[in-house]
Parts: C-alpha cells; structure tokens; sequence
C-alpha cells in the first residue's frame, strides 16, 4: 500500500508531460505541413509556366486556380488592376496544351510577366495586369497576333471573355464565374466581350408613349457616359498624387514599366529624367511644411504644362519627381535645359510671397544607359546623388565614369519606391 500510494501521486506530472510531449509532436508536424503544402505551391507554380496539367499529376482548372491565386495576391498587394481573359479557340487543328503552337503564340503575343495557361482543351487562360479600358484592346491585338502566327487560324475562330479585378470582382472564383459569362457572350460581331462596369448612377424610368423607345436610348447612352466618366474618376483619384496631380509614387513603377515595354516593343527610344527639387527642406523650415507643398505643386505644374501629353510625370520620394519621355538623347537636353531655366525663372505665389527655386536632373536613356526601367533610374539617380554630394545644381546625363566613381545611397529597384 506504501508503495502503491506515491506512485498515484504520480500520475497528474506523467499526464502532463505526456501531453506536452504530444502537443509538442502535433504543432511540429502542422509546421513540417505548412512548409511542405508551401514548397508544393511554389513548385506547381513553376512548373504549371511550362508543363501540361496531366503530366503534373492534377487538372487544368486546379492549375489554373492555383496560379489565379497567386497572380490575385500578387495585384492586391501592388494595388494594381488585372485581367483574367478566357481565350477560347474553335479550330480542331488548334487544340490547347502547354506544348503546342496555341500556347506558344500567345505567349508571344503577351508581355514577358502576363501569365499563359490551359483552362480546357479549347480554352487558353491568361492573366494580364491592365487597366479596364485597356483590357479589350490589348486582347484584340494578342488574338491578331496569334492568329498570324497560326497557320489557317482565322480571328473569326476565337472568341475571348474578360474579368477586371478589382473591377468587376475581388476573388478568384468570382473572376472565373464572370469571365466564362462573358466568354459565353462573345459571338462573331462581339468577338472579345467584356461586362460594363458598375454604374454609381441608378437608371431614371422612362415614361411609356410613342417616344419611350427613343427616350430610353438616350437615357441608356447617358448612363454610359455617366458610367465611364464616373470609372475614370475614381481611375484617376487612385492613380494621381492629390498635392501635385501626376502619378503617386506607388503607381509610378507599374505605369512607367509598362509603357518601357511598350517602347521596347515598338523599337522606339526612351529617356527618364530623375527631378531633385533643391532647397525644399529650408523652404519647409523657414516657411513652413504648407508652402513647401505648394511650391511643389507649382514645380509640378510647370513640368506639366512643358512636356508632351504622351510622357509620364511621377512623384518619386518627398521632393523629386520622374518624368519618362518618349525621345532619345538627342532631344533630352533641350527638354531638360527648358524645364529648368522655366523653374529658376519662375517665381511661385503662396500667402502673399513669391518664393523661387531650382531643379537638378539626372537623365540616363534606354537603349545607351540600360534596358529597362530600373537601370535607367538606377543611372539617373546617381547623377542626383553625385550632383548633391558636390553641389552641383544642373543638368547632366549619366557618365559611368564620373557618376560611378563617387559612392552613391543605396539604390532600391524602382518597384519597392512606394509612398
């Protein structure tokens, strides 16, 4: 009985670390769980880019969705728009596979970071970041393009059904859902169909007579003109930096990239200029954080109104600005020597006081300085840098051999500049 007693005494500590033991072994295998489920996502990810869905032991429209997801997450966490755009293809010479001449065409025809899939064996997935109204147009020119590419595939063979996100949906099943909706809808006057979006306007009722036919036909193209007027207004306030008007910080990478591309794409040169604007923190200091903003405005005005309407104005950190222009080299320096005499000769009103500046730009030019977005701001910045470490309040394009020999700030990638 003496022996027996401490031995129950026992039983509640044995209980307890066995527990821990268990919950230890149970935690530990969700994790190895996680990180496994992890690696598998990551892994099909990678290879649904280039391998057919049975080959990887699953199904399209799994595949599909798996990539929708991360595409999806992807967009949402840049604040960008996309598209999902079902392409389907009703020529039985042409069936759809990663392997084969459809797949490949498209892929062609898209741009290096959209994302080419297999929805079914008629159906080609593709996932494109673009604005709504961008949307159509883009798949009308990928479906002419893989058209040529595919001998005896006439464009009156396919047919395509576009979602917008944020636009029309926030999740990938309902992007899915109205995309095959659309897709359904597309016919051979409609070729390429997607749904109008969301009026803010509700439809006024029209009243019943000879004229209600007439009537309602007006009210209808109102709408839409209200519709589109009433997008393109909440396009614009997302878009814009509401102090100087051009496009937010966070906004000026996806634009600037994709027009980069574009010119790319069209052989055409390009130039960025990267804007300092001098003596802004002793403006803000002895007038105050209001009339530095102001003058900031102003300067962003003036560069408005002394670029063409078809290059790109972007805030870039506190006091700089980026302006991507469509010319090479050979135009840059008259651009830049303009915009900067009109700034130091302008003086700008605020509160009864007229305060002038001065502006230091750095140019770097695609195809002299780099090939893409990145290298060029990477160039254009380190004439800002060396400029602020020397004093130096002008104009300059970007010479490795001057620029790179005075050790610069870190240079983060254009992307991760937000605001």
């Amino acid at each position: 009985m003496q022996l027996f007693l401490p031995t129950v005494a026992l039983l509640p500590t044995l209980l307890s670390d066995a527990l821990s033991v268990l919950a230890a072994t149970v935690i530990s295998f969700v994790v190895i769980l996680l990180v496994s489920s992890y690696y598998r996502f990551q892994h099909i990810v990678e290879r649904a880019e280039n391998t057919n869905p049975e080959e990887m032991g699953t199904t399209p429209i799994d595949i599909l969705r798996v990539q929708l997801a991360r595409y999806l997450a992807g967009c949402s966490r840049r604040n960008t728009s996309f598209s999902l755009s079902l392409i389907r293809v009703d020529n039985p010479a042409y069936e759809v596979r990663m392997d084969l001449p459809v797949i490949a065409a498209v892929k062609q025809s898209a741009r290096r970071e959209d994302i080419v899939g297999v929805f079914d064996e008629r159906t080609v997935a593709l996932f494109t970041e673009a604005e709504p109204e961008d949307a159509e147009g883009i798949l009308a020119r990928i479906v002419e393009m893989t058209c040529n590419a595919c001998p005896g595939l006439s464009a009156d063979q396919v047919r395509v059904g576009i979602a917008s996100y944020p636009e029309h949906a926030l999740s990938g099943k309902e992007l899915l859902h109205i995309a095959l909706e659309s897709l359904g809808k597309a016919d051979m006057e409609h070729p390429v169909v997607m749904p109008e979006l969301d009026a803010d306007d509700e439809e006024e009722e029209v009243e019943p007579g000879e004229e209600a036919e007439e009537a309602e036909k007006n009210d209808l193209h109102e709408i839409r003109e209200k519709r589109s007027r009433g997008w393109k207004d909440r396009h614009k306030a997302a878009m814009l930096d509401p102090l100087t008007g051009v496009l937010k910080p966070s906004a000026v990478s996806t634009y600037m990239q994709r027009m980069m591309n574009d010119l790319r794409q069209k052989k055409k040169k390009a130039t960025l200029f990267c804007i300092g604007v001098n003596n802004m923190e002793y403006i803000a200091r002895v007038h105050g954080e209001d009339v530095a903003d102001d003058v900031l405005a102003g300067i962003s005005e003036i560069l408005q109104k002394n670029v063409r309407a078809d290059d790109l104005i972007g805030r870039h950190e506190k006091y700089a600005f980026l302006i991507l222009v469509q010319s090479g080299l050979e135009n840059a320096e008259t651009i830049g020597k303009r915009i900067s005499t009109l700034v130091q000769r302008t003086a700008i009103p605020v509160d009864g006081k007229k305060i002038k500046t001065t502006i230091t730009l750095g140019v770097a030019a695609y195809p002299e300085h780099g090939r893409n977005l990145h290298h060029l701001y990477r160039g254009g910045q380190k004439v800002l840098d060396y400029h602020r470490q020397n004093d130096i309040r002008a104009y300059a394009v970007y010479d490795p051999k001057v620029h790179d020999s005075t050790p610069s700030k870190p240079l983060r990638s254009i992307k991760s500049v937000q605001a």
